[in-house]
């Protein structure tokens, strides 16, 4: 598996999301989810430097083997919109609750 810059766009790309980074006995793992909620491991070797959590990634099968990247902007794009639902949500939860804390129904 090769990390690419920008690989060609004239072949399809999957889409795969961060789902956690943890530790194994045989190294670090990525658990990864593909666009069907399908999840499963790589070793963090095997994908490009400085994967977080919650990166979006392009993978294309390519001539030269399997390609990936992260996708920055998508994935930025993702957390701010994650951001601003959560926001929203809370003041939506402020809405309810009374000065002493009650909720009221």
């Amino acid at each position: 598996m090769k990390n690419a810059s920008h690989p060609p766009e004239t072949e399809a790309q999957e889409r795969w999301t961060v789902d956690g980074i943890e530790d194994s006995p045989h190294g670090p793992l990525a658990r990864l989810e593909r666009g069907d909620g399908s999840t499963f491991d790589l070793p963090l070797r095997l994908l490009p430097e400085g994967l977080r959590e919650g990166d979006l990634l392009a993978v294309q099968d390519g001539p030269d083997g399997v390609m990936v990247r992260i996708l920055v902007a998508e994935t930025l794009e993702r957390h701010e919109a994650s951001q601003a639902q959560l926001e929203a949500l809370n003041n939506a939860e402020s809405d309810v609750q009374d000065d002493d804390g009650e909720i009221t129904v």
